[in-house]
């Protein structure tokens, strides 16, 4: 026995000490030689070249170390050489990550980041919702109708959805943080000019000019968290960035409330411009570019508006750890940010439409979101009419939905990070931390749309309790706690699928969200415009019911893209290539035409 672990032991020596001798002199004709003449045939050497993995390597070491230490020592000379050759082919058996990381951004700063664009996406509910329980008030001051006041919804609605493409293109192109100056800018002047007009023209127009400044705060934020987030560690990302939408209409009502009870309703405008210019000044200050056509992945230097003072922080630490630029390849970086700017090109965001799965979507979001705008702007007539409350208390009732977002938004972001984490593992997807992936053969579609799925059956059923606890008049907890739940449903299928779509369109997220704007406030316009006529021709339960019901057929929706979604993102992707391989023959043949035709004379000596 003993002699047979001798013999492994010399049998692993020899194996360890070929695989560097064959580095040493690789014979021609399938043999090499070591330096005391053994041959070695090309099958052996096949077998011992130093490919082993790093615990292979280990154990046939440390067998060789053991019978070193059974049997006379070699030579000093032959030891330093050995070692030192073992020194040289030892990196080679490790395993390295190469490449830069998708943002130089430290922890704190993204977290800081992400609060930041949270807190400036409250400006676009904030507007639309902050003088929703002063309704009556303002009708009554303007002499007109309840419904010509809730005709300024709608057309506030109508601007929000025209103008993100715009601005979202112009983002995507020059820079966020130049997008973000100019909507302050224009939400701040337009709230001015609305607590100081006196007549009814006046307020439809500036409501208007309002959306238009504030309207592309929520596709900046999702664009913002595209930036700064690899796919893996988005849901959570999004989940915060998208808080201040979806708080907004549960928080604005009270906020707007408060004013109109106890300082009047114009106060809710210069509230407005107050929390706009706090915004404006921080921007301007401390929030750092992440555009990656500008910065790249944060550590190209910024340029004139588009420099903060954290920015130049990050990109100075970065520079001292790593040296600058932040990777070899730093070249095409440096190139992709200093494009020139553009002038934005809307017909970009309605591309995204013509996408069947985009589309598909796109829809599936704006139902969801217009079942959110159609409770908020029914809940102050209709909690009236059944409870009689004040607008300070109508604006109180609104906290049980925002609790209800606030909830989906701590836990459904990670749950979806979780649950791309397990689908990774299960599939033997390689997560590199810090690091986008390649997600053509990742089914990112099944991957979302599992946790969108208990969101939309609690929001569902809490739309068909909300409607008939009110058509019964039961006491207010019954409707309170059925906002809870629709809070949290609308805020789970929203923010996923807002994921889900900066996942798909990850080069142009402001313009994808833009898309997502577009689609939302049309159907939200008509949402809100049509709930009061709707639930007076089919009472308060039915009006509901038919909404939860449109709900049960969008479930069709998400079964089918969590079956087809990634075949048809194959399909555009091939089609994408075809269109460009067939545009780079075009400009090939083109510059060969174009080309100058030279004539060489021949001259007769």
């Amino acid at each position: 026995m003993v002699d047979d672990g001798k013999s492994t032991s010399a049998s692993a020596e020899g194996a360890a000490e070929s695989s560097i001798r064959s580095h040493e002199n690789p014979g021609g004709n399938g043999e090499s030689k070591d330096k005391k003449g053994t041959n070695m045939t090309a099958e052996e050497k096949e077998v011992f070249t130093p490919t082993l993995s790093h615990d292979e390597w280990k154990s046939l070491t440390a067998e060789a170390s053991e019978q070193r230490h059974a049997t006379p020592s070699p030579k000093p000379s032959s030891i330093s050489s050995i070692r030192s050759e073992r020194e040289d082919a030892r990196p080679t058996l490790t395993r390295t990550i190469s490449g830069p990381p998708y943002s130089i951004f430290s922890p704190n700063t993204k977290l800081f980041i992400v609060i930041a664009v949270s807190v400036s996406s409250l400006i676009s509910p904030f507007g639309a919702t902050t003088f929703y329980p002063a309704l009556d008030t303002i009708a009554a001051d303007y002499h007109v109708t309840p419904t010509l006041i809730n005709l300024s919804l709608t057309t506030y609605m109508i601007a929000q959805a025209i103008a993100p493409a715009l601005i979202a293109g112009m983002s995507d192109q020059n820079g966020r943080r130049l997008s973000y100056i100019v909507c302050f800018i224009i939400f701040g002047c337009a709230n001015i000019g609305l607590a100081l007009q006196h007549n009814y023209a006046a307020l439809l127009i500036l409501r208007m000019v309002q959306a238009f400044g504030c309207s592309a705060a929520i596709a900046l934020s999702n664009a913002v968290v595209a930036d700064i987030a690899t796919s893996a560690e988005r849901g959570k990302y999004m989940g915060y960035a998208t808080a201040g939408l979806l708080f907004g209409p549960a928080f604005g009502p009270t906020i707007g409330g408060l004013f109109a009870q106890f300082l009047g309703w114009r106060w809710t405008f210069w509230f407005l411009v107050i929390f706009t210019g706090v915004l404006l000044v921080v921007f301007i200050l401390l929030f750092p570019e992440t555009c990656r056509n500008v910065v790249g992945n944060g550590s190209i230097p910024a340029r004139g508006v588009n420099r903060s003072i954290i920015g130049h922080l990050s990109q100075k630490r970065w520079a001292e750890q790593n040296g600058t630029p932040s990777s070899a390849d730093d070249s095409t970086e440096l190139n992709r940010g200093r494009k020139r700017a553009s002038f934005p090109n809307p017909l970009r965001t309605l591309r995204i439409l013509a996408d069947p799965e985009s589309c598909a979507i796109l829809l599936y979001n704006g139902f969801f979101f217009t079942g959110m705008m159609v409770v908020t702007s029914s809940v102050p007539t209709l909690y009236a009419h059944t409870y009689n409350l004040n607008t300070l208390e109508i604006g109180l009732c609104f906290i049980s939905m925002g609790m209800g977002s606030l909830t989906s938004t701590l836990t459904m972001g990670h749950a979806a990070d979780w649950n791309f984490r397990r689908h990774a593992k299960r599939l033997g997807f390689d997560i590199k931390k810090g690091r986008q992936q390649d997600l053509s053969s990742f089914p990112i579609e099944r991957v979302r749309f599992e946790i969108v799925f208990p969101g939309h059956l609690i929001g569902t059923m809490a739309f068909v309790v909300f409607g008939w606890t009110l058509d019964a008049g039961v006491s207010l907890a019954g409707p309170e706690i059925a906002l809870f739940f629709i809070g949290f449903g609308v805020s789970t299928s929203f923010n996923v699928t807002n994921t889900l779509l900066i996942d798909l369109y990850k080069d142009q997220p402001a313009t994808a969200t833009a898309a997502v704007n577009f689609v939302r406030c049309l159907m939200s316009a008509g949402g809100a415009a049509a709930i009061i006529p709707m639930t007076q021709a089919m009472g308060i339960g039915w009006a509901f019911t038919f909404i939860a019901l449109l709900y049960v057929i969008l479930l069709g929706a998400v079964f089918w893209m969590m079956a087809k979604g990634q075949t048809l993102r194959a399909k555009a992707a091939e089609k994408k290539q075809r269109q460009e391989d067939k545009a780079a023959a075009a400009n090939r043949q083109t510059e060969l035409e174009e080309a100058p035709v030279v004539v060489e004379e021949k001259v007769e000596k």
